[in-house]
């Protein structure tokens, strides 16, 4: 019988069968290579939060300004911001015609220290409507120079002081003009930072006939 060596044969061919290899080992994995570092002049990146927010700008003060006007003896009194000031206006002849000569005392009803901005002119702004004989009209306006500073102390009297004209070549009052003179103040507060203009002081109406003119002091329409 021939199944013995057929056995045989296969049990000899199981065992000549080489063996499987083995795995292969993986590769080591390969560093990544350095990212550069960014450079000391590099700007840096915005963030996308700010550290702090900017503090706000108050805004202008744009109140309202308390102004009172008395009347005491015929004489106009102006009190404002702690202040009362005491304006008066004379006729001065300017070669055939006639100007005005305006001066202010000031005195603190307080005990704080008060502050006027004083241009190179003084303190006093002027704007000028003049009514020629005839009926022509003129307008003149003040021109701030310089930015110097007063005070007004407890205790110590101020006295602020313009002429009109203001300028050597303008022409002065005639016989039968009239003059209408918006006065205010360049500023006024408490300090330099709290300062306000004061457009509205006080008028000056004075008319030219015979005579010395007089020049009347008025609180503003």
């Amino acid at each position: 019988m021939k199944i013995p060596c057929l056995l045989g044969c296969v049990a000899l061919a199981a065992c000549s069968t080489p063996p499987a290899p083995p795995p292969a080992k993986p590769e080591p994995a390969r560093p990544e290579p350095a990212k550069p570092e960014p450079s000391a002049s590099a700007a840096p990146a915005p963030s996308a939060v700010p550290s702090a927010q900017a503090p706000a700008v108050p805004p202008p003060d744009t109140a309202p300004r308390e102004v009172k006007y008395v009347v005491t003896g015929g004489k106009l009194e102006v009190v404002v911001e702690g202040v009362r000031f005491k304006p008066s206006a004379k006729a001065i002849k300017i070669g055939a015609g006639w100007g005005v000569a305006l001066d202010v005392d000031g005195e603190a009803e307080d005990d704080a220290m008060h502050s006027l901005a004083k241009p190179k002119a003084g303190a006093l702004a002027l704007a000028a409507k003049i009514t020629r004989k005839g009926g022509k009209v003129e307008a003149q306006t003040d021109t701030r120079e310089g930015d110097d500073e007063d005070f007004v102390t407890p205790g110590t009297l101020a006295r602020l002081e313009r002429r009109w004209p203001t300028k050597a070549s303008d022409k002065p009052l005639g016989a039968g003009d009239k003059l209408e003179l918006q006065v205010g103040l360049w500023g006024i507060g408490a300090d330099a930072k709290s300062r306000r203009p004061l457009k509205k002081f006080f008028i000056v109406t004075m008319v030219v006939g015979k005579g010395e003119p007089r020049p009347l002091v008025a609180p503003p329409e």
